[in-house]
């Protein structure tokens, strides 16, 4: 058996046994623990402090974040103090390489890549919310960024 199809069956009974055994409010702080892994790992956290640096205010930061190629599935909008994606499908790397299926507590990872990029580059804690997830159903994944105080 080569190695990532050992990783595929390790992932796969990992959140399964996650699933099975462990409450919801944990299994979302584990799996946002290792999106902030990924978005440290794919340097993703870098590129958004230096496109912030380079930004005068928030809106200029995501439209320069919004046109790096490959960092992300959809397109970041600002309304008010509200900051939101949707993905019409989903951009993990893990997902794409055919290391994990989907599920709806797979998909806390993600949350936890942008919570982990906007936090770093806003410099103040924020919410991060999964309205809508492939993982669990829907058409599309709708990621919503709020101030923490919200």
């Amino acid at each position: 058996m080569d190695v990532s199809e050992l990783m595929r069956k390790w992932l796969t009974e990992l959140l399964a046994g996650l699933d099975e055994q462990v409450d919801e409010e944990t299994r979302s702080k584990l799996l946002e623990a290792c999106g902030k892994v990924c978005a440290r790992h794919h340097k993703s956290i870098d590129i958004a402090r230096s496109i912030k640096k380079e930004s005068k205010n928030v809106d200029e930061f995501l439209e320069k974040l919004n046109q790096q190629k490959d960092y992300w599935c959809g397109k970041w909008v600002r309304e008010g103090n509200v900051i939101y994606s949707v993905c019409n499908e989903c951009g993990c790397p893990l997902v794409l390489a055919g290391l994990v299926e989907l599920s709806p507590t797979f998909c806390n990872c993600s949350r936890g890549w942008v919570k982990a990029v906007f936090e770093a580059a806003l410099g103040k804690p924020v919410k991060v919310e999964l309205t809508q997830a492939i993982g669990r159903g829907d058409k599309f994944c709708k990621f919503v960024v709020l101030p923490e105080d919200s």
